[in-house]
């Protein structure tokens, strides 16, 4: 089984157990009316950006099972977020999921409440209950990952966040799953240079995955980002202009200037 199956196997038996604490009606319930100008702006904000300059979505994640624990537990997440915010970052992506990730649900409330970025709740999501929770705890996009996703689940989940407000995140790893993102509504979909059986960083996976995309999207290069340099070889290389980076930042000793550097 690989580690991606295993965390989808804990993920439909963690939202089993969610729905007896609140059930859906419940969380339905209490996601709030969205206005016109929140609505899709995440993506809108990237079309926006991919028109006239680089964009980085910046990553709030404390451990991966890729890499461990990167940072302590009981770091500041909105400190970071709004240093995020003052050097340029476009979006903003934090993980919610408590066992693989020592993230949780408050993470993204407490940062939503003091930052203006867009925000992408990033976890496994598997059931439609998750898609309504995202909505009820303020994130503006959520991800759908296809390897661990059916056609039908993927396009009823992305139905479901349309209606809402929500943007829609697509993730893929290879040219097959590219071919099922391509058939989507959404306009943003993320390539993920790791292998998920191994943990191995192939940059070019972005390049040679992007290169087969035959429709008008907005590609977003994920995992193993740490330089500026590295972005500039899959700009040139490829239609990408979109860059999510994590782990590399959440480790800087000086962030603010980190940042800067990726984006200037």
């Amino acid at each position: 089984m690989s580690i991606l199956q295993e965390i989808k196997k804990y993920k439909l038996d963690f939202v089993k157990n969610q729905k007896n604490r609140i059930s859906q009606s419940e969380i339905i319930d209490n996601c709030n009316d969205i206005s016109s100008e929140e609505k899709n702006i995440f993506s809108k904000k990237l079309i926006v950006e991919s028109n006239s300059q680089i964009s980085i979505i910046g990553e709030l994640k404390r451990s991966s099972p890729s890499a461990g624990n990167i940072v302590d537990k009981s770091i500041d997440l909105i400190n970071i977020a709004k240093k995020y915010e003052e050097n340029g970052i476009s979006c903003i992506s934090i993980l919610t999921d408590e066992k693989y990730f020592n993230g949780s649900n408050d993470d993204l409330i407490n940062v939503k409440e003091n930052i203006s970025l867009p925000i992408l709740r990033k976890d496994f999501i598997v059931d439609e209950y998750q898609v309504y929770e995202s909505k009820m705890i303020g994130a503006n996009c959520l991800l759908l990952i296809l390897s661990i996703l059916d056609d039908n689940a993927a396009h009823m989940y992305e139905e479901i966040s349309f209606k809402l407000g929500l943007d829609v995140l697509i993730e893929v790893h290879n040219e097959e799953e590219m071919k099922r993102a391509e058939k989507m509504k959404s306009p943003l979909i993320g390539i993920n240079n790791r292998n998920l059986n191994d943990f191995s960083v192939n940059l070019n996976n972005s390049i040679k995955i992007s290169r087969s995309v035959k429709s008008d999207k907005i590609i977003i290069a994920e995992s193993g980002i740490n330089t500026r340099k590295e972005i500039d070889h899959i700009r040139k290389n490829s239609c990408i202009d979109t860059f999510l980076v994590g782990e590399s930042l959440m480790k800087s000793s000086n962030l603010s200037e980190n940042v800067r550097n990726l984006i200037n």
